[in-house]
């Protein structure tokens, strides 16, 4: 399925973290610029009280030597209007104490003059949409003048975002004394306030901060959208690996070096993987071993099953002439009767182990007493097979712990197998040892051997070295894997080599019984 791009992980991050970023530089700008402002206020304020009162102490002090405030003014201040206006940051203007008030500096001359009043005139000219009450303060504050009093104040609006429009009234005292005759008023204010601009201050601030702010913007996209590919490169892998499961290549893994969350997440799909391939693997072997158990089943009970058939017949359609014919029939139907009575208990123990109900009663027994009763049972097939048996296991060996019936399945299994593939004239020998807390059993026999090819499965259910699976040449091919199954479900282990002499060797190991005395040994009757 295909993702569009909107919809991808990477590009959500990546949008978000510059949402985030602009925001929070956003943010961060406006909080310098208000506090930026507010100092700047706060600065303008002290800067225009302190000029403004340096300036009408040394004209009350110049006027208390001239007695004239024009030439007070004049030796103190710039004489041409255009210096005031357009050299200097503050706009100063200067108006005697009369009615009407009269511009002494710069040099305007009597308000009446002019097409308003002095505070129309300078409002009007510098901010034409101020408010009614802004020019209420100014004339307030030039009456507060008259009367001896301080005023600073601002005229038009500002924000948080905003510089304030200061300006300050102050009195002119005969001789720079307060308390003096009060001969003028003097009004002061910034270039900008009264132009309603930006200080130049301010304006480079605030370029300053847009600036930085759209740099850290992008820088931050870049990040964040270099940074997503971090998160999302591993699993962008971990979805192209799952697709290639999904298309049954359990074989796929994903390859990354990220040693974070997403390095154990990748991790452990990788751990996924190889438990999903492995029981793919063991779903297949167990598909292909029950094809071929259903194949050996049928083989097998059809060999015997066609061979009573076939006799029956015969004895039927009156083939047999005498009784000695009929007695032969007769042998060969109960053995291959009792054949297929062997497969079918065989079958059942098996299903037994892989329903796990196979629960040994162990108990204490001599090992040699074992061997001697197994061997004795099975004494007639190995005369009949000219095949000497030996039990070559010490009598002070320590006791082993097993289940009796189960230990004497194993040896008759073992031993039957062995006569299978030993020539007349060989022998078959049982030795056992002590190995720790363990007792290694070793049935050696003089045949040919296991083929290399076959050591590895010997023990598999069904599986027969000849594979044409002739009755003379060995059983249903179950016997060793019944060994395995009760020599495991003692807590032992079973392996099978070939003798460098000639022969194979079944070795296996049982647990050993603690010390006991001889009298509390458990031995098998001999049936």
């Amino acid at each position: 399925m295909r993702v569009h791009w909107w919809h991808s992980i990477r590009w959500r991050f990546a949008l978000v973290s510059i949402l985030v970023a602009l925001l929070a530089t956003t943010l961060l700008a406006i909080t310098l610029i208000v506090a930026i402002n507010y100092y700047y206020s706060v600065d303008l304020h002290q800067r225009l009280t302190d000029i403004a009162n340096v300036t009408g102490q040394r004209v009350g002090v110049s006027y208390a030597q001239s007695g004239s405030l024009i030439k007070a003014v004049n030796s103190v201040l710039p004489d041409t209007p255009a210096q005031s206006a357009q050299n200097q940051d503050n706009l100063l203007i200067i108006l005697s104490v009369h009615r009407p008030p009269v511009v002494v500096y710069p040099h305007y001359g009597s308000l009446r003059q002019r097409p308003a009043s002095f505070a129309n005139l300078l409002i009007a000219a510098t901010d034409p949409t101020a408010r009614k009450g802004d020019y209420t303060k100014l004339t307030t504050a030039l009456i507060q003048a008259r009367q001896g009093t301080t005023t600073i104040d601002q005229i038009g609006t500002s924000g948080p975002g905003t510089p304030p429009r200061l300006f300050v009234t102050e009195p002119i005292f005969a001789g720079g004394q307060s308390g003096s005759t009060i001969v003028g008023v003097l009004i002061m204010m910034p270039r900008s306030a009264a132009e309603n601009t930006v200080p130049p201050f301010l304006e480079t601030i605030r370029a300053a901060i847009l600036l930085a702010s759209v740099v850290v913007v992008v820088l931050a996209a870049i990040v964040a959208i270099l940074f997503s590919r971090t998160i999302t490169r591993p699993l962008a892998r971990l979805t192209n690996t799952a697709h290639v499961l999904a298309s049954g290549d359990y074989s796929a893994r994903v390859k990354t070096n990220a040693q974070s969350e997403l390095g154990e997440l990748a991790n452990t799909f990788n751990e996924m993987a190889g438990r999903l391939e492995k029981d793919v693997d063991e779903l297949r072997q167990q598909e292909y071993l029950r094809r071929e158990l259903i194949m050996n089943i049928t083989h097998d009970l059809a060999t015997p099953l066609t061979a009573i058939a076939g006799l029956g017949e015969s004895l039927v359609d009156g083939v047999n002439q005498n009784r000695e014919d009929y007695e032969a029939t007769g042998r060969i139907i109960v053995r291959e009767t009792l054949r297929l009575r062997r497969l079918v208990k065989d079958l059942h123990l098996m299903a037994k182990v892989e329903a796990g109900a196979m629960q040994p009663q162990p108990k204490v027994l001599r090992l040699a007493a074992v061997v001697d009763e197994a061997l004795a049972v099975l004494t007639p097939e190995f005369e009949r097979a000219n095949v000497e048996p030996r039990n070559n296991v010490p009598y002070d060996l320590p006791p082993v712990w097993a289940d009796p019936d189960m230990l004497m399945r194993v040896f008759s299994n073992l031993c039957d197998n062995a006569l299978r593939h030993t020539p007349p004239g060989g022998a078959i020998m049982v030795d056992a040892r002590q190995q720790e807390n363990m007792l290694e059993i070793a049935i050696t026999d003089t045949g040919k051997g296991i083929p290399a090819e076959a050591l590895s499965r010997v023990f598999d259910r069904f599986y027969r070295a000849d594979a044409s699976r002739q009755v003379n040449t060995g059983g249903s091919g179950l016997g060793l894997a019944i060994v395995q199954a009760i020599v495991e479900a003692h807590g032992g282990r079973i392996r099978a080599e070939n003798v460098p002499q000639g022969g194979a060797r079944i070795i296996f190991m049982l647990p050993a019984a603690e010390q006991a005395p001889i009298w509390s040994y458990t031995t098998i009757p001999v049936r």
